[in-house]
């Protein structure tokens, strides 16, 4: 004697059709986030090389210049300059400071051998504010 079991053949029933969408969705989800989150992590890295590599510009050219030429404002129109020529890129917002040594206070007997330059560059990843600075010691040859 044969059983046979009553098999419906007319399509997906509407609980095969939830669940597979249900998974479609999810999968689609989890690949569009880790795509997002690839893509912030590398625009972050980027904008970090352009900001140090507006950095080195500056503090290079700032060593080539004489010692006793450099100033604050010599620092300043340096950094305009290279604005207008397209080297700093819009969305940077650069800022440097330049001390002598023997103007701090504890130094004020030294003598003026050693400026102090601090570039400090500003720039936003995916609304969050990043920054990156850097010290360096310009010393009297």
């Amino acid at each position: 004697m044969k059983i046979y079991k009553y098999i419906n053949n007319k399509g997906f029933t509407t609980a095969e059709i939830i669940i597979s969408i249900t998974i479609i969705i999810l999968f689609t989800a989890i690949i569009t986030s880790a795509f997002y989150n690839y893509y912030i992590s590398v625009q972050s890295k980027n904008r970090k090389t352009i900001a140090t590599n507006i950095i080195i510009d500056i503090i290079e050219n700032v060593e080539m210049m004489e010692y006793e030429e450099i100033s604050q404002d010599i620092v300043n129109t340096l950094i305009q300059t290279l604005k207008d020529n397209g080297t700093i890129q819009n969305g940077y917002s650069v800022m440097a400071t330049l001390i002598k040594y023997n103007e701090i206070e504890g130094n004020e007997d030294k003598k003026d051998l050693i400026k102090i330059l601090t570039v400090k560059v500003e720039y936003t990843v995916s609304n969050k504010q990043e920054k990156n600075e850097v010290r360096r010691l310009i010393i009297k040859k």
